[in-house]
């Protein structure tokens, strides 16, 4: 599954960036695996899941995402395939139903990470320089 990240909400800070998007029946993400919403900031993603069953389905198999730049200029050093496996999880919140996972823990450099955060919060809400492509 590849779509393009297309946040609903962005903060572009001096030193922190962050930024969701929201999903709901006939997003793609929400039907096939009942993701109801990405976070994306410079520590983590963040994916929240419509119910436990949707993210215990999720954790069952071992998943990955490939984060491809489709901003001006030339590629970022932020993109390449990552694992979403639960050694990856940073966290588990069984009573939102959400998972972090840690940028660090999937192989990203602080700079990486960082980058990553601050390309998608300054290109603003609405606005997309990123594909998830692969996830799943």
């Amino acid at each position: 599954m590849s779509f393009a990240y297309t946040p609903n909400y962005t903060f572009d800070g001096s030193s922190t960036d962050s930024s969701y998007e929201n999903y709901s029946s006939g997003d793609d993400v929400y039907d096939e695996f009942g993701i109801d919403k990405i976070e994306i900031t410079g520590s983590f993603i963040t994916i929240h899941f419509t119910d436990s069953t949707s993210m215990s389905d999720w954790r069952g198999e071992d998943r990955g995402i490939t984060l491809e730049y489709t901003g001006s200029g030339s590629s970022s050093a932020w993109e390449g395939s990552y694992d979403l496996t639960t050694s990856e999880e940073y966290s588990v919140n069984t009573t939102y139903n959400y998972i972090h996972y840690s940028w660090i823990d999937m192989g990203l450099s602080s700079g990486q990470k960082d980058d990553l955060a601050d390309d998608v919060a300054s290109a603003g809400a609405g606005n997309s320089v990123l594909n998830i492509n692969n996830l799943g």
